[in-house]
């Protein structure tokens, strides 16, 4: 079993996810016209997002590499 943090941390500082345990992924969002775009780095690979800020509409957890 894993043994659980007394105290959680999780904050984004910067593109960068912090959590108690360390650095947990990298993010950056691009604006392309009326569509966001957000690429998610970690050690399992590139997620990606793409959705129409304002309006609630995305596509998530696309396998970029």
């Amino acid at each position: 079993m894993k043994n659980k943090s007394p105290i959680n941390f999780d904050r984004t500082i910067f593109g960068i996810n912090l959590t108690e345990h360390g650095v947990k992924s990298y993010t950056k969002s691009f604006q392309l016209g009326p569509f966001q775009l957000t690429l998610n780095a970690r050690k399992s690979g590139v997620l990606g997002s793409i959705s129409i800020p304002g309006t609630g509409l995305s596509k998530r957890n696309i396998k970029l590499f």
